[in-house]
């Protein structure tokens, strides 16, 4: 087992440029200004089984009907190295110096991400960071110095957000990588707290079938991070935590997969309440992909049933369903809502593959756009004390066709579908739940 470090040394990191290709080795090249140390933590600390001891250990160590290398939390875990040969994809160190494509994705050892974007190993030049941010170096290469490079705007103090930048958070903590492949990957990014490269020039420089969503909101200067597993956690008010929602502007769930702590579901409320914007965004009840007892609408409907604050604090509720329909909906509530007419474009058409359904419960939420003519909603928005909270029933809308494995399907890329409105309707979201509009 490698020796790992803090999250914050990986940020700081000066390794060789993203793609080159090659495995690093004990004499570091020329563009390797100083070796990269890989990170210390639990790609999976949810897991009751996700450690190379538990899932080496022949026992269900979490009781899931799963042992060691069958279960999902040991065979698709970045941190885990035991399984090889029972790994989902081709992430650990030995494989990613085989010269083979072991995950039949049709890229090799340090061209997949699933290698060179692992922070949990220094096998492969991994993605750089700007470390001279008051100096005036570009110390990552990107041709950015100082403020103008992404990296530095995790000082707010000293590079403060231009004005009508959002500070947008991507949630990774609650397992919203269950399944395998594009239709369950939803992250901007692997690599860190910061999106490698900080600065893309397009999309497909970032890995995740959110990547397209990210950069889209890259591309109008807002501002981009991850809450990864193995060093974030969901609060509010603690300020010890660097990633305290408090420091954010709009908080974007798609698709929990995991129980929501009671903690973390106070938070949640806390940061809405107190002017924060929720993207909280669901599937069809059934996607439990990984066998442990929550889908989406369920995780979301306990957060809303059972939490420390208030009762019903954002008036609407999930219905715990399947709705297998799918189709282009044309169904539009209320077609002058900023959620429907803003700085993403107007509103016509969305998708709708497979989902669940939604209903307001309160008087501060509205349905935008029905299943059909039925009174079954799919997209509504609620506003919840000083805060916003946007719902929506299906997360396929949201995929671009990628993943964080190399993989693309481009029947899966709701993102980029000329014919339906789905990136209009994300980017207008999030304008309005960061108070524009």
């Amino acid at each position: 087992m490698v020796h790992r470090l803090a999250l914050f040394t990986l940020l700081l990191s000066c390794t060789s440029p993203v793609g080159a290709g090659t495995a690093t080795s004990d004499d570091e090249t020329e563009s390797s200004s100083e070796p990269y140390v890989p990170i210390e933590g639990n790609a999976f600390p949810w897991a009751g089984e996700s450690t190379d001891e538990l899932c080496a250990d022949g026992d269900d160590n979490d009781d899931n009907s799963y042992v060691d290398c069958d279960d999902f939390s040991c065979s698709r875990n970045q941190s885990v190295f035991v399984c090889e040969g029972g790994s989902l994809y081709e992430s650990t160190p030995e494989l990613c110096d085989g010269n083979r494509d072991d995950d039949g994705d049709g890229l090799t050892d340090c061209a997949d991400p699933d290698c060179f974007k692992n922070p949990f190993h220094a096998v492969c030049d991994k993605p750089r960071a700007e470390t001279d941010c008051q100096g005036g170096g570009d110390g990552d290469g990107d041709g950015l110095t100082g403020c103008d490079d992404s990296d530095c705007a995790l000082d707010v103090a000293a590079c403060p957000p231009a004005a009508g930048s959002l500070r947008v958070l991507f949630d990774q903590t609650l397992d919203e990588t269950a399944g395998a492949g594009p239709n369950s990957d939803w992250v901007v990014d692997r690599w860190g707290r910061v999106p490698a490269p900080s600065d893309p020039d397009s999309a497909d420089e970032w890995h995740g079938a959110l990547s397209g969503f990210g950069f889209g909101l890259h591309q109008q200067g807002h501002r981009i991070e991850n809450l990864v597993p193995w060093d974030g956690r969901l609060s509010h008010g603690d300020p010890d935590n660097p990633q305290d929602l408090a420091h954010y502007d709009v908080l974007v769930l798609v698709e929990p997969s995991r129980r929501i702590r009671s903690e973390e579901r106070d938070a949640i409320v806390e940061f809405v309440l107190a002017g924060g914007g929720l993207l909280a965004v669901a599937n069809h009840s059934s996607a439990d992909r990984d066998s442990n007892g929550y889908s989406a609408p369920g995780a979301f409907n306990e957060l809303i049933d059972d939490n420390g604050v208030m009762a019903d604090p954002f008036g609407f509720r999930f219905d715990e369903v399947d709705r297998d329909t799918p189709t282009v909906l044309t169904d539009i509530v209320d077609p002058g809502h900023p959620v429907l007419d803003g700085p993403g474009g107007k509103v016509a058409a969305i998708g709708f593959y497979e989902g669940c359904t939604a209903h307001v419960t309160g008087a501060g939420a509205v349905g935008l756009i029905t299943l059909g003519a039925s009174e079954e909603l799919v997209v509504g928005a609620a506003e919840a004390g000083d805060g916003r909270v946007v719902f929506i029933t299906d997360s396929a809308i949201l995929g671009d066709g990628t993943d964080s494995h190399g993989n693309t399907l481009t029947d899966h890329d709701s993102w980029n579908d000329p014919t339906q409105d789905n990136r209009a309707l994300l980017l207008n979201a999030i304008a309005w739940l960061g108070g524009q509009g």
